[in-house]
């Protein structure tokens, strides 16, 4: 967390929906961005007529569900964490490096949220912003906001905790229509081991690891695999 101690501090991961409030987003708002369809994701073939088979028709392909993870421990999983990687997103086109989020409890049982990170300019960017439970009994889907009207709040983006390692050094986040996807640690790297836990979770919930890019490009570790 020596890089948290170095940047200013504000709540963060643009768990975007996180349009947590995680390197997610900066405003809900943005969180329409058409994304390329998941490729490589696993499920049945349906067997389509005889008369589509005679023309080529290829058949449809059923995506398995997105399932967030059985139970998150707030109080553990408050905090900072460092973004690793992330499928490309408008609300954080400005981050060239050193992508941080930072979670806090509050006293009306939401989370506090701070995204930040280094602009290619060289500059600090901000976001703050507000994480809500909406499954009490798992904690692991939560809605994220950015965005503030007097106090109200219209644009709210998908949080869901799809992977956690059982000691909470990394966690990946997503969003049920998979347009967004996030991994994030405690560390600014993860061993080699526990990517490739990472990608074989994301290939199980029906994400391509090839939509994911890293965010600090400069480590090595954190460059997606081929």
């Amino acid at each position: 967390m020596a890089l948290l101690n170095r940047l200013p501090v504000a709540p963060l991961p643009w768990l975007a929906a996180l349009a947590l409030t995680l390197g997610a987003p900066h405003q809900a708002s943005a969180l329409g961005d058409p994304v390329p369809a998941p490729v490589g994701a696993g499920g049945p073939e349906l067997t389509p007529p005889a008369s589509d088979r005679r023309a080529g028709v290829q058949p449809a392909v059923v995506q398995p569900a997105v399932v967030p993870v059985p139970s998150v421990e707030l109080n553990r999983y408050v905090g900072g964490w460092f973004e690793i990687a992330r499928i490309p997103n408008r609300f954080q086109r400005q981050c060239a490096r050193h992508t941080v989020a930072l979670y806090g409890l509050r006293p009306d049982g939401r989370l506090s949220v701070l995204n930040q990170c280094i602009k290619r300019s060289g500059n600090v960017d901000q976001a703050t912003g507000v994480a809500k439970v909406v499954d009490p009994v798992s904690r692991a889907k939560l809605k994220v906001s950015f965005v503030s009207v007097l106090g109200w709040r219209p644009f709210w983006g998908d949080y869901w905790v799809i992977g956690l390692d059982d000691d909470y050094r990394w966690a990946v986040v997503g969003s049920p229509d998979r347009r967004y996807g996030w991994v994030l640690a405690r560390s600014p790297q993860l061993d080699n081991a526990s990517m490739d836990s990472i990608r074989g979770l994301l290939k199980r919930q029906g994400y391509a690891w090839s939509r994911f890019e890293p965010s600090n490009p400069s480590l090595k570790q954190e460059r997606p695999a081929p």
